[in-house]
């Protein structure tokens, strides 16, 4: 049910997109459908345990909205009170403007979600986030992809979360130019509890649980 209705809401606020084979690049190319909805399925399971009141999500690197759809969707169905922020430098990709319209939708229909429009390894980001919160039950890495970027974006934020920390792109696992998304966790001391994978050479996303 989750599925289906992130679909017909992405559908509605960013494009059409289609269920089809698991390992598509679908969702305008950001996600492997069966990895992002693995994930999920993962994410609901936690907290159906825990049966939280309100839930505080904090998306390092946002793309059209989909992960803020997901978060809002996931809330609806439970019942759960949700605030969404992301960081996300808009200027640096004009096919990123969906997500305005994304925040602007999950406001309307009675979610919280900003925006702060700022290059995440940016000295004042951390100031401007305590703006909105000090620590957040999910903390999702996604925004440079190279090892320094993720570098910072760890000691930056990892700490933000209190119960689940997630990382897209995760593979290849070995350090490449522009890419060192893996090698940066590892060398951060985190050892994730799921890494969900379909492609040793592409994507991936990683799960850490913070009580673990």
């Amino acid at each position: 049910m989750l599925n289906e209705q992130i679909i017909k809401t992405y559908s509605e606020w960013v494009s059409p997109v289609w269920l089809s084979n698991d390992n598509d690049l679908n969702f305008n190319g950001s996600q492997i459908q069966i990895e992002f909805f693995s994930a999920w399925q993962q994410i609901s399971d936690y907290y159906k345990l825990k049966k939280p009141k309100r839930l505080k999500f904090l998306e390092i690197g946002a793309y059209k909205g989909l992960w803020a759809i997901a978060f809002y969707e996931f809330c609806k169905l439970n019942d759960i009170e949700c605030e969404y922020l992301t960081i996300t430098m808009m200027d640096q990709d004009p096919n990123n403007h969906p997500l305005i319209n994304v925040l602007y939708n999950i406001n309307k229909n009675g979610g919280k979600a900003n925006l702060i429009n700022s290059d995440s390894t940016s000295d004042t980001v951390l100031s401007k986030i305590s703006e909105y919160s000090d620590t957040f039950d999910i903390v999702f890495i996604d925004a440079g992809h190279d090892y320094d970027s993720v570098m910072s974006d760890i000691q930056n934020f990892s700490s933000l979360s209190t119960d689940i920390l997630l990382f897209h792109d995760i593979r290849p696992k070995q350090t490449i130019p522009g890419f060192g998304v893996y090698q940066a966790i590892t060398d951060s001391n985190i050892v994730l509890d799921t890494e969900i994978v379909t492609n040793e050479f592409h994507m991936g996303i990683g799960i850490k649980y913070i009580s673990n």
